[in-house]
């Protein structure tokens, strides 16, 4: 083994065990609650935004269709008056729109499915993060109940020690 390699090799546990020292359970659980919160808004942002998302096309088809309807009603106008190449016109129109119906409905029903996939995501994040929390309190709790124990045996023990030496 080279005289680097045992120096790496120093330097490393060095570090290791000041982070290991500096390093705190009940920080390191409340950082991570804190990481899934963030990560919770995000998700809630992007459901809200799909959402919105969604409405919007939703809102454009019932526009499409509408004006699909529009336009078959002046072409039965104009077939009632006898203008065939206005009517032919108006059902260009109308198919035109058709289209656009077809299309942004086949959107909606796509975004329906997103929309669905994040609302069950959001949910399943939320219920990680209340497990967590929940975690992070009991673990917090038997740290607490550990140092407490340690603190007495290390009392009882130094009151033993000292009585012993006494005697």
């Amino acid at each position: 083994m080279g005289f680097f390699d045992r120096l790496s090799r120093l330097l490393r546990s060095n570090l290791n065990n000041l982070l290991n020292k500096a390093e705190d359970p009940a920080k390191i659980l409340d950082q991570s609650v804190i990481d899934m919160q963030a990560d919770l808004e995000r998700l809630r942002e992007a459901v809200a935004n799909a959402m919105a998302s969604q409405k919007r096309l939703s809102r454009q088809a019932e526009q499409a269709n509408s004006q699909a309807e529009t336009w078959y009603q002046r072409a039965r106008q104009a077939i009632e008056k006898g203008e065939e190449d206005l009517a032919r016109e108006a059902l260009v129109r109308r198919k035109t729109f058709q289209g656009t119906f077809t299309s942004l409905s086949n959107q909606v029903e796509g975004q329906d499915g997103q929309v669905e996939i994040l609302k069950r995501s959001l949910m399943t994040l939320e219920g990680k993060i209340a497990e967590a929390r929940t975690k992070k309190d009991m673990l917090k709790a038997r740290v607490q109940a550990a140092q407490a124990q340690q603190k007495l045996e290390n009392a009882v023990g130094t009151i033993g020690t000292n009585n012993a030496m006494d005697a």
